[in-house]
């Protein structure tokens, strides 16, 4: 291989490697669903998403996450290790709400995984938005409402 062309490269492979590690967070995304928005933390990848927002104190306000899995199908949620309570919002493929699971309270202190209640989706979806409880209702969103991701993540899937 020619200098010039394995310099080239390994640049190109630092520039990748710096652009995709950022500073090692997950990457944000401003969510906009009617009158809800929200920056939320992205959660891609399955240690991503088994951490979810478990083991911290609480959310800011207008703070959220956004768990985007690899394919559409029916998700299953629970509150394991979450100490605060969230609400939920289902969204499709083709960037809908297709429903929310409002008010979902942490689980009691000490409470075996075997006993953690399910949430799961009634309808196949691409991506979980989890906002603090009360977000849904205070911003009035519905089944239907378009939700808008910036920058565009809806293209991006899991990795």
């Amino acid at each position: 291989m020619q200098p010039r062309l394995a310099i080239g490269l390994l640049l190109a492979l630092l520039v990748g490697l710096a652009v995709g590690c950022g500073d090692g967070s997950p990457g944000r995304v401003e969510v906009r669903i009617g009158g809800l928005v929200v920056q939320a933390e992205l959660a891609r990848t399955p240690a991503e998403r088994a951490q979810g927002l478990g083991g911290r104190a609480s959310l800011e306000q207008d703070a959220a996450m956004l768990f985007v899995f690899p394919n559409e199908q029916p998700q299953t949620f629970w509150m394991k290790d979450t100490r605060f309570p969230l609400d939920f919002v289902w969204i499709s493929a083709d960037l809908r709400v297709l429903g929310a699971q409002e008010n979902v309270p942490p689980p009691a202190s000490g409470t075996p995984d075997t006993d953690l209640p399910l949430y799961p989706s009634s309808e196949p979806v691409l991506y979980v938005l989890e906002v603090n409880a009360g977000d849904v209702a205070r911003a009035g969103v519905r089944a239907g409402d378009a939700v808008t991701f910036t920058p565009d993540v809806s293209l991006e899937g899991a990795r």
